[in-house]
């Protein structure tokens, strides 16, 4: 297995993957690799001391995963997880290198959670080698992968999409290649209608989030949702299936996202978003 960036969901599938059997390596920029090996230490480490691995279990763990630079462990690899910055240009050209340097039998999948996956398979001479694999965040604690299905996709690849889901104790659903799939279209409405009582002055994010956790049964309210995913994602997710629906009214981006964007106020990984984060978390 190949998983191509190391970020937050890079990181987590990497985990995924490599806890449940599978060689993994982590292939990231060279400045991003030290950072990379210690986030992935620091997590199993975590579990050694929750009581969820053994130290030795642990160490077999970290023998298993690679970290490094460059692109050379796709011609080895039987899975190849693209999990780069949301930006399709981007994402286009790394599935082209990759295609250059993949063995004939090994599949290739994107994380996208909002690009059109059918844009990214047409710009490759087999489009029907790629696949999306959206997992949702944080990789190693969500149950569900859809799985996005192009034109091109046959139902060989499907089969093996879905095989490979389950290996990694996940739980598999199929999707048309649509705007936002399935979870992320239905999150928009989640998101946007509780930015929209926010900024009309109807509640606080304080108040919004209770509700929905008491009245709702929700684990987490949609701010700090919106907070662990990062404000900027969130955003550009809500960007991107607007413009997808011909901006449709429904889905249009809010100024308050905007503006904690503006302001380097993106959750949970800067301190500071919806809410601020300190040493005794939320505050």
């Amino acid at each position: 297995m190949l998983v191509v960036g190391g970020g937050t969901m890079g990181r987590g599938i990497a985990m995924v993957c490599s806890l449940s059997g599978y060689r993994t390596t982590v292939s990231d920029l060279p400045d991003a690799l030290p950072g990379i090996r210690a986030e992935i230490e620091k997590f199993l480490a975590d579990r050694v001391k929750k009581g969820k691995m053994s130290a030795a279990e642990m160490q077999e763990s970290l023998s298993s995963i690679r970290v490094e630079g460059g692109l050379d462990a796709a011609v080895d690899a039987d899975w190849i997880m693209e999990a780069i910055v949301e930006n399709l240009d981007a994402k286009k050209a790394l599935l082209a290198g990759l295609e250059n340097r993949m063995k004939g039998d090994a599949v290739i999948a994107t994380n996208t959670s909002s690009l059109s996956v059918t844009a990214m398979a047409a710009g490759l001479r087999n489009p029907g080698c790629l696949v999306g694999l959206h997992f949702f965040n944080p990789a190693t604690v969500m149950p569900l992968v859809e799985i996005v299905r192009t034109c091109w996709t046959d139902e060989n690849l499907l089969k093996r999409a879905f095989e490979f889901v389950k290996s990694i104790r996940k739980f598999p659903v199929h999707v048309k290649d649509t705007p936002g799939f399935i979870v992320n279209r239905i999150a928009r409405s989640f998101a946007v209608e509780s930015l929209k009582i926010v900024t009309e002055g109807i509640a606080s994010p304080h108040q919004v989030d209770r509700i929905m956790r008491l009245g709702g049964g929700f684990k987490m309210g949609p701010f700090e949702l919106m907070d662990m995913v990062g404000i900027d994602i969130n955003f550009s997710v809500t960007q991107t299936i607007f413009r997808a629906f011909f901006e449709e009214p429904r889905f249009r981006p809010q100024l308050l996202q905007q503006e904690l964007v503006n302001a380097g106020r993106l959750g949970r990984k800067t301190g500071h978003g919806v809410y601020a984060y300190g040493t005794g978390g939320k505050q």
